[in-house]
């Protein structure tokens, strides 16, 4: 990655997803930037990084290899992360910002990409390992209201770790996605586990997630058992496949994704996982997992690159779904990678962070899910089961 050459925000973004960026005044941990073209990006701070930040006021530019500049800015940290709650915890440890998600990690979360972490049952081991908690409902409510208040966030990610079962912890997100509707205007997503039935699927729908995110991360199965050998021994392929197909049907067009690493699986498998979720109804999210040391050049990220953006435009999928990630790269961010890209999916993205064009969204989400779910019912009642 060090020797290709950054052309636009996109690639970028990949850059620095890999490879970190050096910060004079900063040791250790990550940073988030925004970028030129509105969109986030999250970097490691390595001081041998090819990509070095340098404040300008308060805007700054990222130069690479000492030679091509990128305008961007440092998010800073939000005031809220630093207060802390009559436990004695700061409500940074309970919700983390990503670009304009607040991110909460219930049971410890699962998900190199999103998380920088993968749980013990990924990794092939039994949970002998403290997962995290599973933060009480009203503690949630009170982070997550200090970071809207902030201004710090607009969207909401539940991340679930591992829960045994065949709901795989439908039921055990229940509350939060209930009190997430009931305190919050804004979009309710989840990533967890596939769960085993399709029931479960239709129940997260029903009880209010907006959009869902079953992770293979692994684009074939090889890389699966490589790298997170207990996803392959309790889980397997085809049952990330096949929850993500049927969720595809029962969620709006694009509000089903699945994040693919770029650095564990060859070229060719990203680019046959791309064509077959976008085939059925799924946006694919491209990130670094850390585990693996493959480093696509210049040629292999253009060609993924277009590929994701090309094949979701085909697909029908509403990109404005994965909008505003600092984790991984969306098929509207990849747009870069094609030139005269088609601007509709901008227009629609545009007017989605809209404050009115949100609300729209939302309103039009909701209404659907009262009909589909009332439709199933009477479905269900009709059949006398």
């Amino acid at each position: 990655m060090a020797s290709t050459e950054i052309v636009n925000p996109a690639m970028l973004k990949l850059g620095l997803a890999f490879d970190g960026v050096s910060i004079e005044s900063l040791h250790g941990g990550h940073v988030e930037f925004a970028l030129e073209d509105e969109s986030f990006a999250r970097a490691r701070i390595d001081r041998a990084s090819p990509y070095r930040f340098t404040s300008r006021g308060d805007e700054g530019v990222i130069v690479h290899e000492g030679r091509a500049e990128h305008p961007a800015r440092i998010v800073g940290p939000s005031e809220f992360a630093s207060r802390i709650n009559a436990r004695g915890i700061p409500l940074g440890s309970i919700v983390h910002v990503r670009g304009l998600y607040a991110a909460v990690a219930l049971g410890g979360g699962c998900g190199t990409i999103s998380l920088g972490r993968a749980c013990a049952i990924c990794r092939g081991r039994e949970l002998t390992e403290h997962a995290g908690e599973w933060w009480p409902v009203e503690e949630v409510v009170e982070a997550l209201r200090s970071a809207f208040e902030d201004g710090a966030a607009e969207l909401i990610l539940f991340n679930a770790g591992y829960v045994p079962g065949e709901d795989a912890g439908v039921e055990r997100v229940r509350p939060y996605v209930a009190a997430a509707h009931r305190y919050f205007d804004a979009t309710v997503c989840v990533a967890m586990h596939p769960p085993a039935t399709t029931r479960a699927i239709d129940l997260a729908y029903a009880m209010g997630v907006d959009a869902i995110c079953y992770s293979a991360e692994a684009a074939d199965f090889g890389s699966l058992e490589k790298y997170f050998p207990g996803r392959a021994r309790f889980f397997g392929q085809d049952r990330y496949f096949a929850a993500l197909e049927h969720a595809a049907r029962i969620f709006p067009r694009g509000a089903v994704f699945s994040e693919l690493a770029l650095d564990i699986s060859e070229t060719e498998s990203l680019e046959e996982s791309i064509r077959l979720l976008t085939s059925i109804g799924v946006t694919p999210l491209l990130g670094v997992s850390g585990l693996g040391d493959r480093k696509p050049g210049g040629a292999d990220l253009n060609k993924l690159g277009a590929a994701l953006f090309e094949c979701a435009h085909a697909a029908g999928i509403n990109m404005s779904w994965t909008r505003d990630m600092s984790t991984a790269l969306s098929p509207l961010e990849a747009r870069h990678f094609v030139p005269d890209a088609p601007q509709l999916p901008v227009l629609i993205h545009q007017l989605s962070r809209n404050r009115i064009g949100a609300m729209a969204t939302r309103s039009l989400a909701r209404l659907r899910r009262r009909l589909r779910v009332r439709r199933v019912s009477a479905s269900f009642d009709s059949s006398h089961l």
